[in-house]
């Protein structure tokens, strides 16, 4: 639920061309898992997981402006 919101953020600020906002929403995730990026598997995953999660957003939004305009 929270990875298909947070990709949602990402496609509506690259829509309206808030790349610096986009930093913002990665930031406050990363402040949230601060406690568990000591633990370096987890940290790992979690940088997988967030690089995915944009390129996976990146798409959608080059999609969307291509059927859209």
């Amino acid at each position: 639920m929270i990875g298909k919101l947070e990709r949602a953020l990402i496609v509506i600020l690259l829509l309206q061309n808030q790349y610096e906002a986009i930093g913002f929403v990665l930031a406050a995730k990363s402040i949230a898992r601060f406690r568990q990026l000591d633990d370096k598997e987890f940290a790992e995953k979690y940088l997988v997981g967030t690089l995915a999660s944009v390129l996976l957003a990146l798409g959608a939004t080059l999609l969307l402006k291509d059927f859209v305009v």
